[in-house]
C-alpha cells in the first residue's frame, strides 16, 4: 500500500487519519517532517473517496510541518458542485494544530481531449546522470523512495527537468503526481532546501508510465521568494499533470 494512502474513521465517512511515517517524511534527523506533497496526496485520496471522484484541481497551503511518527487527522467537507463536479475543502490537523488546508474540484464533463504544451527533446532516464543530495544519508526517508535523473540543468534561465519513478513500481495516481510535482523547489540550485509554501496541481491524465519527466520553469525570484511551474510527462510525452508554487529560498549565512 502507497505511504501516503489515509486510513478511513469506521465512525465518520468524511473523516481520515494519516501516520506520518518515515517513508512520508523529509529532513535532518531529529526533525523529521511530512513531505509537503505527501500532505497534498493524502488529502487528495481522502477527497475522491468521500467524492467517488477524480481529481481536477486543488491547491493547498502548508501553514505547518506534520512531525514524523505524529498522526495526522484529515477531515473533508462538501462545500457545493453539481452532477459533474464536486468542490471540496480538506483539513489537515495534528493535535489540534493546523497543518494545512486544500481547496478542490473534483470530476469532470465528457469531451475532446486535446494536449498543447509539449515534452521537451531530453535524453532518455537510463542516459541521465543520477540526482543526488550529498548530505542525505537516510535510506527510509521520503526521498529514499525514488530514483531521481537529472535531464535538463540551465538555471541561468531557470529552467530544469528531472526525471523520476518510484522505487517500488507503485501505479500511477494523483496522489503519486502530487508527490513528485512538490520536487520543484530542488531543481534550481538557488531554491534547492528552500520551503515550499503552497502548491496549486492540476491533474490532465494518470496514464501509466515507468518514469515520470518533471520541468519545472521557474518565473522568477523576488523578497525571498521563490516562483515556478511544473508540467510531468509520461516518457512517451503526454501530459499528466501542471501545477504552480511559491516557496521561500533558502536563508543565505549573511542573512542569518
Amino acid at each position: 500500500m502507497a505511504f501516503w494512502l489515509p486510513q478511513s474513521d469506521s465512525s465518520d465517512s468524511n473523516k481520515f487519519a494519516l501516520f506520518a511515517s518515515p517513508q512520508a517524511c523529509v529532513g535532518p534527523a531529529g526533525y523529521e517532517f511530512i513531505m509537503g506533497g505527501v500532505a497534498q496526496a493524502a488529502a487528495i485520496e481522502a477527497a475522491q473517496i468521500v467524492t467517488d471522484k477524480t481529481l481536477l484541481w486543488s491547491t493547498i497551503q502548508f501553514v505547518n510541518a506534520g512531525l514524523l511518527n505524529q498522526s495526522i487527522e484529515i477531515e473533508v467537507e462538501l462545500l457545493g458542485g453539481g452532477r459533474s463536479i464536486s468542490q471540496v475543502m480538506v483539513t489537515l490537523t495534528a493535535d489540534g494544530t493546523v497543518l494545512q488546508t486544500m481547496s478542490a474540484a473534483l470530476g469532470g464533463r465528457q469531451g475532446t481531449e486535446r494536449q498543447f504544451v509539449s515534452m521537451p527533446a531530453v535524453a532518455a532516464p537510463e542516459e541521465c546522470s543520477i540526482k543526488t543530495d550529498l548530505d542525505h544519508n537516510n535510506d527510509q526517508d521520503l526521498i529514499a523512495q525514488f530514483e531521481r535523473r537529472i535531464a535538463i540543468e540551465a538555471p541561468d534561465d531557470g529552467l530544469g527537468a528531472m526525471w523520476i519513478r518510484s522505487n517500488h513500481a507503485l501505479p500511477m495516481t494523483a496522489g503519486l503526481l502530487a508527490i513528485t510535482s512538490d520536487f520543484m523547489l530542488g531543481l534550481h540550485p538557488e531554491s534547492f532546501r528552500g520551503t515550499s509554501l503552497d502548491n496549486t496541481f492540476r491533474v490532465f491524465s494518470t496514464r501509466p508510465t515507468e518514469w515520470i519527466l518533471c520541468v519545472t520553469q521557474m518565473s522568477g525570484f523576488r523578497d525571498g521568494a521563490a516562483m515556478g511551474i511544473t508540467h510531468q510527462f509520461t516518457q512517451e510525452g503526454q501530459l499528466l499533470s501542471v501545477s504552480s508554487q511559491t516557496g521561500l529560498l533558502p536563508r543565505s549565512e549573511n542573512r542569518r
